[in-house]
């Protein structure tokens, strides 16, 4: 969080300082000119002696160094037409070039006494004071505030629809419980276990295309899957149990809900020879907390990143398995194979977490062989 409220800080000091280059630009052009013009009137004066005794400049220079005296004049004469020439060359570019050419060309052309000097007497385009800088404050909040609100408002609707979806499986899934045959339990201890609804298909994800989604990951930083281009490894998991906290009523009654430790420990292990495998990055994707990922992360001494998606966003776009306990919604443990933002295969459902990391090598190495063979063939 500080980090990045220090690159917020840094951004807004880059964007207020570049902001004042077109206008220092244009007050640089107006000085550099003003030197051009008293250079060229110095170096017409000089043309002028010379004509005065009929020679050419470069002959009226020569003559003049030969005595002491003269021979101090004849170098700060030569020092003005030389510097004549290049400004004059760069005040030429420099008024051709627009906004963007003149920041591009602005270190080859640019003359150091000039620069300090319009530095020096430098007008802001808008004036950043410190009131300048208070009012500055009061409008970023309160434009950071008006889109905070649009955006709450527009959202409002697709947060509404998606909470009557979740209660119409619910309502379904209560309506249901009675008559669905998957478990068989004593009428005396009926109300003690929840009923688990399970939704969702596998087979829908693969060969799409990864949402564009911006996940939290556990040290703060924002990752969004739909920008990963080399091949990675995404699996999911409902809950990673933590010391201390009780996992919710019922757990044990839903398939492959206590594999979530085991799965990620399976990838731990595997993690290098994943990498080997062809694999670029290995995420781990609930619908934990920041906190709650930065925990097992730490915990479980994690050498890849593990991803917060409270809305479960990624589960919806790609209709991965699911389930429903107690009125809370979870993803199921699965894993997924993407490059360049398609998915490429699938594992579900994950019977044994421990092996799964290598059952899943064992495939990504069957592959590339079988990819290699099909090379040299």
């Amino acid at each position: 969080m500080i980090l990045r409220v220090v690159a917020f800080a840094f951004g807004l000091t880059g964007a207020a300082g570049l902001s004042q280059f077109p206008e220092f630009a244009q007050q640089y052009l107006q000085r550099l000119a003003g030197k051009v013009d008293q250079l060229e009137a110095q170096v017409a004066e000089i043309d002028a002696s010379a004509a005065r005794f009929n020679m050419t400049r470069a002959d009226y220079l020569a003559d003049l160094g030969t005595s002491r005296t003269g021979a101090e004049a004849a170098r700060k004469a030569e020092g003005e037409i030389s510097l004549f020439a290049r400004l004059s060359a760069n005040l030429d570019g420099f008024r051709e070039a627009g906004a963007f050419g003149r920041l591009a060309q602005a270190y080859r052309v640019a003359d150091v006494d000039v620069v300090q000097r319009t530095a020096t007497d430098y007008q802001p385009a808008v004036p950043l004071t410190v009131e300048g800088a208070a009012f500055a404050g009061v409008g970023f909040v309160a434009g950071y505030g008006a889109w905070s609100l649009l955006a709450l408002l527009l959202g409002w609707p697709l947060r509404r629809l998606r909470r009557r979806q979740l209660q119409r499986q619910v309502d379904a899934m209560e309506a249901a419980s009675s008559a669905d045959a998957r478990y068989e339990v004593d009428d005396e201890d009926d109300d003690d276990i929840p009923f688990v609804e399970y939704e969702g298909d596998i087979s829908y994800a693969v060969r799409k295309v990864l949402p564009p989604i911006a996940l939290t990951a556990q040290d703060g930083t924002i990752v969004d899957l739909a920008m990963l281009t080399a091949p990675a490894v995404i699996f999911t998991y409902p809950l990673m149990g933590r010391p201390g906290v009780a996992f919710p009523d019922g757990w044990e009654e839903v398939e492959e809900a206590e594999n979530a430790t085991s799965l990620a420990c399976s990838f731990r292990d595997t993690y290098e020879a994943v990498r080997r495998a062809g694999i670029g990055e290995v995420f781990g994707v609930s619908g934990q907390s920041e906190a709650d990922q930065a925990e097992a992360a730490h915990r479980l001494a994690l050498p890849y990143t593990l991803l917060s998606d409270p809305r479960l966003e990624l589960a919806f776009a790609l209709d991965l398995p699911r389930f429903i306990l107690a009125h809370e919604l979870y993803v199921s443990p699965t894993i997924l194979v993407t490059q360049g933002r398609r998915v490429l295969a699938a594992m579900h459902p994950i019977r044994n977490a421990e092996t799964a990391a290598p059952r899943l090598l064992a495939k990504l190495e069957e592959a590339r062989t079988a990819h290699q063979e099909a090379r040299t063939a």
